[in-house]
Protein backbone atom coordinates (compact mmCIF):
# COMPACT_ATOMS: atom_id res chain seq x y z
CA UNK A 1 0.00 0.00 0.00
CA UNK A 2 1.30 3.36 -1.01
CA UNK A 3 2.06 5.95 1.91
CA UNK A 4 -0.83 8.68 0.52
CA UNK A 5 -3.29 5.45 0.92
CA UNK A 6 -2.13 4.38 3.97
CA UNK A 7 -2.26 7.62 5.42
CA UNK A 8 -5.61 8.27 3.81
CA UNK A 9 -7.11 5.12 5.56
CA UNK A 10 -5.53 5.73 8.89
CA UNK A 11 -7.44 9.16 8.58
CA UNK A 12 -10.30 7.51 8.94
CA UNK A 13 -9.71 4.98 12.09
CA UNK A 14 -8.68 8.35 13.50
CA UNK A 15 -11.86 10.06 12.63
CA UNK A 16 -13.86 7.37 14.01
CA UNK A 17 -12.22 7.23 16.68
CA UNK A 18 -12.99 10.40 17.98
CA UNK A 19 -16.61 10.25 16.57
CA UNK A 20 -16.98 7.14 18.90
CA UNK A 21 -15.61 9.19 21.89
CA UNK A 22 -12.49 6.97 21.50
CA UNK A 23 -10.28 9.23 21.38
CA UNK A 24 -10.30 13.20 23.25
CA UNK A 25 -8.21 16.35 22.04
CA UNK A 26 -6.18 17.60 24.71
CA UNK A 27 -8.03 19.91 27.25
CA UNK A 28 -6.16 23.54 28.62
CA UNK A 29 -4.26 23.73 31.35
CA UNK A 30 -6.70 24.13 34.74
CA UNK A 31 -5.10 27.41 35.01
CA UNK A 32 -5.76 28.87 31.38
CA UNK A 33 -9.39 27.60 32.00
CA UNK A 34 -9.92 29.49 35.15
CA UNK A 35 -8.50 32.65 33.64
CA UNK A 36 -11.40 32.38 30.86
CA UNK A 37 -13.43 32.73 33.52
CA UNK A 38 -12.15 35.57 35.13
CA UNK A 39 -11.97 37.44 31.84
CA UNK A 40 -15.81 36.98 31.01
CA UNK A 41 -16.34 38.22 34.66
CA UNK A 42 -16.55 42.24 34.40
CA UNK A 43 -16.19 42.17 38.30
CA UNK A 44 -12.74 40.70 38.14
CA UNK A 45 -9.29 42.43 36.72
CA UNK A 46 -5.48 42.28 35.96
CA UNK A 47 -4.99 41.01 39.62
CA UNK A 48 -7.29 38.38 39.88
CA UNK A 49 -5.78 36.62 36.70
CA UNK A 50 -2.42 37.35 38.03
CA UNK A 51 -3.14 35.75 40.56
CA UNK A 52 -3.91 32.20 38.44
CA UNK A 53 -1.45 32.57 36.38
CA UNK A 54 0.88 32.79 39.02
CA UNK A 55 -0.03 29.49 40.65
CA UNK A 56 1.55 27.58 37.28
CA UNK A 57 5.30 28.25 37.13
CA UNK A 58 5.75 27.81 33.27
CA UNK A 59 3.18 30.04 32.43
CA UNK A 60 4.08 32.68 34.82
CA UNK A 61 7.22 32.59 33.42
CA UNK A 62 6.71 32.35 30.16
CA UNK A 63 3.86 35.35 30.22
CA UNK A 64 6.81 37.73 31.57
CA UNK A 65 9.40 36.94 28.94
CA UNK A 66 7.41 37.17 26.08
CA UNK A 67 5.81 40.30 27.74
CA UNK A 68 9.44 42.15 28.04
CA UNK A 69 10.00 40.74 24.10
CA UNK A 70 10.47 42.46 21.16
CA UNK A 71 7.05 40.25 20.23
CA UNK A 72 4.58 42.59 22.72
CA UNK A 73 6.80 44.85 24.55
CA UNK A 74 6.50 48.77 23.30
CA UNK A 75 8.29 51.60 24.72
CA UNK A 76 11.46 50.76 27.54
CA UNK A 77 9.75 50.22 30.31
CA UNK A 78 10.43 46.86 31.82
CA UNK A 79 6.99 45.02 32.65
CA UNK A 80 8.18 43.47 36.19
CA UNK A 81 5.50 41.76 36.85
CA UNK A 82 2.40 39.46 35.80
CA UNK A 83 -0.25 42.25 36.74
CA UNK A 84 1.42 45.19 34.54
CA UNK A 85 2.04 42.64 31.74
CA UNK A 86 -1.88 41.70 31.96
CA UNK A 87 -2.90 45.46 32.06
CA UNK A 88 0.05 46.02 29.06
CA UNK A 89 -1.87 43.20 26.77
CA UNK A 90 -5.59 43.45 28.52
CA UNK A 91 -7.45 39.99 29.73
CA UNK A 92 -8.60 38.84 26.41
CA UNK A 93 -5.21 39.15 24.82
CA UNK A 94 -3.81 37.78 27.75
CA UNK A 95 -6.14 35.07 27.16
CA UNK A 96 -4.96 34.35 23.47
CA UNK A 97 -1.19 34.57 24.60
CA UNK A 98 -2.29 31.53 27.48
CA UNK A 99 -3.71 29.68 25.17
CA UNK A 100 -1.17 29.84 22.20
CA UNK A 101 1.63 29.00 25.32
CA UNK A 102 -0.18 26.04 26.28
CA UNK A 103 0.40 24.61 22.46
CA UNK A 104 4.18 24.87 22.80
CA UNK A 105 4.44 23.69 26.44
CA UNK A 106 1.64 21.82 27.74
CA UNK A 107 1.24 19.20 24.78
CA UNK A 108 3.92 16.01 25.39
CA UNK A 109 4.29 12.50 24.26
CA UNK A 110 6.57 9.81 25.68
CA UNK A 111 7.21 8.50 22.40
CA UNK A 112 10.80 10.13 21.58
CA UNK A 113 9.98 9.83 17.76
CA UNK A 114 6.66 11.80 18.70
CA UNK A 115 8.63 13.98 20.83
CA UNK A 116 10.68 14.68 17.56
CA UNK A 117 7.88 15.52 15.78
CA UNK A 118 6.55 17.82 18.15
CA UNK A 119 9.59 19.69 18.33
CA UNK A 120 9.77 20.16 14.47
CA UNK A 121 6.06 21.53 14.45
CA UNK A 122 6.80 23.92 17.33
CA UNK A 123 10.36 25.25 15.57
CA UNK A 124 7.69 25.89 12.76
CA UNK A 125 5.08 27.88 14.62
CA UNK A 126 7.92 29.96 16.05
CA UNK A 127 9.20 30.49 12.67
CA UNK A 128 5.97 31.39 11.09
CA UNK A 129 4.94 33.33 14.44
CA UNK A 130 7.97 35.85 13.75
CA UNK A 131 7.46 36.61 10.11
CA UNK A 132 3.48 36.98 10.52
CA UNK A 133 4.51 39.40 13.07
CA UNK A 134 7.04 41.37 11.60
CA UNK A 135 5.05 40.91 7.78
CA UNK A 136 1.82 42.27 9.84
CA UNK A 137 3.95 45.20 10.97
CA UNK A 138 4.83 46.52 7.63
CA UNK A 139 1.52 45.60 5.28
CA UNK A 140 -0.83 47.33 8.66
CA UNK A 141 -3.85 45.04 7.10
CA UNK A 142 -3.22 42.79 10.74
CA UNK A 143 -2.70 43.50 14.04
CA UNK A 144 0.79 42.25 15.01
CA UNK A 145 0.03 40.68 18.43
CA UNK A 146 -2.72 38.92 16.35
CA UNK A 147 -0.44 37.99 13.68
CA UNK A 148 2.20 36.51 16.37
CA UNK A 149 -0.31 34.45 18.17
CA UNK A 150 -1.66 33.44 14.97
CA UNK A 151 1.33 31.45 14.02
CA UNK A 152 1.34 30.15 17.26
CA UNK A 153 -1.72 28.64 16.69
CA UNK A 154 -2.71 28.28 13.23
CA UNK A 155 -0.96 24.47 13.06
CA UNK A 156 -2.37 23.47 16.59
CA UNK A 157 -4.40 20.59 15.31
CA UNK A 158 -0.58 18.65 14.84
CA UNK A 159 0.32 18.18 18.15
CA UNK A 160 -2.99 17.95 18.85
CA UNK A 161 -3.15 14.71 16.75
CA UNK A 162 -0.18 13.57 18.22
CA UNK A 163 -1.20 13.60 21.56
CA UNK A 164 -4.64 12.54 21.27
CA UNK A 165 -3.70 9.06 18.97
CA UNK A 166 -0.56 8.50 19.93
CA UNK A 167 -0.69 4.82 19.24
CA UNK A 168 -1.92 5.41 15.74
CA UNK A 169 0.25 7.84 14.63
CA UNK A 170 3.47 5.43 15.55
CA UNK A 171 1.85 2.77 13.10
CA UNK A 172 3.02 4.86 10.38
CA UNK A 173 6.59 5.65 9.25
CA UNK A 174 8.19 9.38 8.76
CA UNK A 175 7.04 10.47 5.77
CA UNK A 176 3.98 8.42 6.61
CA UNK A 177 3.09 10.75 9.89
CA UNK A 178 3.31 14.03 8.07
CA UNK A 179 1.07 12.68 5.09
CA UNK A 180 -1.65 11.62 7.54
CA UNK A 181 -1.24 15.11 9.95
CA UNK A 182 -1.39 16.76 6.37
CA UNK A 183 -4.72 15.66 5.86
CA UNK A 184 -6.26 15.95 9.31
CA UNK A 185 -4.42 19.12 11.19
CA UNK A 186 -7.00 21.36 9.58
CA UNK A 187 -10.06 19.70 10.58
CA UNK A 188 -8.82 19.29 14.24
CA UNK A 189 -6.88 22.24 14.99
CA UNK A 190 -10.48 23.96 14.26
CA UNK A 191 -11.95 21.97 16.16
CA UNK A 192 -10.02 21.96 18.79
CA UNK A 193 -9.91 25.75 19.08
CA UNK A 194 -13.88 25.96 19.28
CA UNK A 195 -13.54 23.53 22.21
CA UNK A 196 -11.10 25.83 23.59
CA UNK A 197 -13.46 28.91 22.78
CA UNK A 198 -10.98 30.77 20.74
CA UNK A 199 -12.22 33.64 18.66
CA UNK A 200 -13.49 32.82 15.00
CA UNK A 201 -10.81 34.39 13.32
CA UNK A 202 -8.40 32.09 14.73
CA UNK A 203 -10.58 28.56 14.17
CA UNK A 204 -10.59 29.95 10.45
CA UNK A 205 -7.50 30.11 10.15
CA UNK A 206 -6.81 26.84 11.45
CA UNK A 207 -8.91 25.19 9.39
CA UNK A 208 -8.51 27.05 6.12
CA UNK A 209 -5.13 27.79 5.72
CA UNK A 210 -3.01 26.49 3.10
CA UNK A 211 -5.80 25.55 0.64
CA UNK A 212 -7.56 28.01 -2.15
CA UNK A 213 -11.16 26.53 -2.05
CA UNK A 214 -14.39 28.21 -2.66
CA UNK A 215 -15.29 27.51 1.13
CA UNK A 216 -12.01 29.73 2.12
CA UNK A 217 -12.98 32.67 4.10
CA UNK A 218 -11.28 36.55 2.86
CA UNK A 219 -9.54 36.96 5.78
CA UNK A 220 -6.36 38.82 6.24
CA UNK A 221 -5.52 37.02 8.57
CA UNK A 222 -5.22 34.02 6.60
CA UNK A 223 -4.27 35.48 3.93
CA UNK A 224 -1.02 36.17 6.01
CA UNK A 225 0.01 32.75 7.34
CA UNK A 226 -0.36 31.58 3.92
CA UNK A 227 1.85 34.30 2.43
CA UNK A 228 4.89 33.58 5.51
CA UNK A 229 4.78 29.98 5.04
CA UNK A 230 5.51 30.43 0.87
CA UNK A 231 8.23 32.92 1.64
CA UNK A 232 9.81 30.57 4.10
CA UNK A 233 9.49 27.67 1.55
CA UNK A 234 11.25 29.70 -1.01
CA UNK A 235 14.12 30.40 1.26
CA UNK A 236 14.79 26.73 1.20
CA UNK A 237 12.55 25.95 4.93
CA UNK A 238 10.65 22.91 4.68
CA UNK A 239 6.58 23.09 5.45
CA UNK A 240 6.33 20.18 7.38
CA UNK A 241 2.36 19.54 7.28
CA UNK A 242 1.43 21.73 4.82
CA UNK A 243 1.66 22.44 0.69
CA UNK A 244 2.59 25.61 -1.42
CA UNK A 245 2.97 25.38 -5.34
CA UNK A 246 6.35 24.75 -6.64
CA UNK A 247 7.70 27.15 -9.53
CA UNK A 248 5.50 30.15 -8.28
CA UNK A 249 6.90 33.71 -8.51
CA UNK A 250 5.74 34.69 -4.87
CA UNK A 251 4.12 37.56 -6.04
CA UNK A 252 1.42 35.55 -7.99
CA UNK A 253 0.78 33.68 -5.09
CA UNK A 254 -2.84 34.17 -4.33
CA UNK A 255 -2.71 35.35 -0.66
CA UNK A 256 0.27 37.74 -1.20
CA UNK A 257 -1.98 39.18 -3.86
CA UNK A 258 -4.03 39.58 -2.26
CA UNK A 259 -2.62 41.53 0.18
CA UNK A 260 -0.55 43.64 -1.57
CA UNK A 261 2.59 42.73 -1.15
CA UNK A 262 5.94 43.73 -3.16
CA UNK A 263 9.61 42.10 -3.03
CA UNK A 264 10.18 44.86 -0.81
CA UNK A 265 8.26 43.21 2.34
CA UNK A 266 9.19 39.99 1.69
CA UNK A 267 12.83 40.57 1.76
CA UNK A 268 12.16 42.55 5.00
CA UNK A 269 11.18 39.48 6.55
CA UNK A 270 13.57 37.42 5.45
CA UNK A 271 16.45 39.51 7.42
CA UNK A 272 14.51 39.35 10.10
CA UNK A 273 13.51 36.13 10.94
CA UNK A 274 16.91 34.49 12.28
CA UNK A 275 16.73 37.30 15.36
CA UNK A 276 13.08 36.78 15.75
CA UNK A 277 13.26 33.31 16.68
CA UNK A 278 16.37 32.96 18.22
CA UNK A 279 14.57 35.13 20.61
CA UNK A 280 11.26 32.88 21.05
CA UNK A 281 13.77 29.92 20.85
CA UNK A 282 15.46 31.11 24.48
CA UNK A 283 11.43 31.79 25.82
CA UNK A 284 10.14 28.61 24.47
CA UNK A 285 12.91 26.06 24.63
Amino acid sequence: MSTDMEAFELAKIIRQRFQDGDAKLPVLPEAVIEVRKIVADESKGAADIAKVIASDSTLSTTVLRIANSARFKSGSTEIRNLSMAIQRLGGRKTLQLLTAISTQLHLSVKNKELQALLREASKHSLLVAVAAQHLSRLVGSVDPEEAFLAGLLFDVGVPAIICAVPDEIVKCDGEGRKQLLRQLHREMGGRLLTDWQMPDAFISLASHHGVEADDRPRENLIDLIDAVQFLLHSTGIELPFDEVPEGMDALHYPPVKRLGLNETHLAAVEVELEDGFDELSDIFC
